[in-house]
């Protein structure tokens, strides 16, 4: 059985038509469970473990993150060769398992095999986004993935992460999705609103971040419809 880690029930929507929450445990079939975690490493490791707990012998990360380089565009696809902890530790996936995805993938989608680094808070500006470039040497990062390798690493459980560039290295996260969005990444419409009210400069950088983002919800969706039937190239 496969686990997919995926932190926003937006990002299930790639995967899974139906509406997800938070903590909710999805079976998209017999050998794949979904589980929707909320944002941040201690909430995706906690979801690791359950998924284990329920039987998954494999986990996967799936879902977006941002670019710390000029080189990768919103909606580019990435299949991360390493990733760096908050801590500075090194990681690598699964080696048969990566290697199958990239077999299946590269024809297709040509993904990014880049560094992935883990973060333990939003990347708000472009300068966050290189600076951790800069002290890391990572691509791409997201608060998840990271922490769910070093997690699989420890307990020997094959893991690999599928991931799409939801904003650039250039793009801003306007403060108003900052107030708005809780830790479960669910956004208060109404102080989005009010925000915005109050900030409506903000308004341009608010509309090309769901330009970006729907990039990598589109890319994600179209790989989920190629590998989802093949257990995501998951080895036997």
């Amino acid at each position: 059985m496969l686990g997919l880690v995926v932190a926003l029930p937006v990002e299930c929507g790639t995967l899974y038509r139906g509406k997800a929450s938070v903590g909710q445990t999805l079976s998209l079939s017999p050998d794949l469970l979904l589980r929707v975690s909320g944002i941040g490493s201690q909430r995706a490791v906690a979801t690791a473990m359950a998924l284990h707990r329920d039987g998954a012998r494999a986990i996967l990360s799936w879902g977006c993150s941002a670019a710390l380089t000029p080189g990768l565009r919103a909606g580019e696809l990435l299949l991360p060769e390493r990733f760096i902890t908050v801590a500075g530790e090194t990681i690598t996936p699964h080696h048969n398992w990566w290697l199958s995805l990239l077999q299946c993938l590269g024809k297709n989608f040509r993904p990014a095999t880049v560094p992935l680094a883990g973060t333990d808070r939003l990347l708000a500006t472009p300068q966050d986004k290189r600076l951790l470039n800069e002290s890391t040497g990572a691509a791409a990062a997201d608060m998840e993935t990271a922490s769910l390798a070093s997690w699989a690493q420890e307990h020997d459980v094959p893991f690999v992460a599928i991931r799409s560039v939801s904003d650039g290295v250039d793009t801003v996260l306007p403060k108003a999705i900052q107030v708005a969005t809780d830790d479960q990444g669910d956004i208060d419409t109404l102080k989005l609103f009010h925000h915005i009210l109050r900030h409506p400069g903000q308004i341009p950088d608010l509309i090309q971040l769901a330009r970006q983002f729907r990039c990598a919800h589109r890319r994600l969706a179209h790989v989920a419809r190629i590998i989802e039937p093949t257990m995501f190239c998951l080895p036997c």
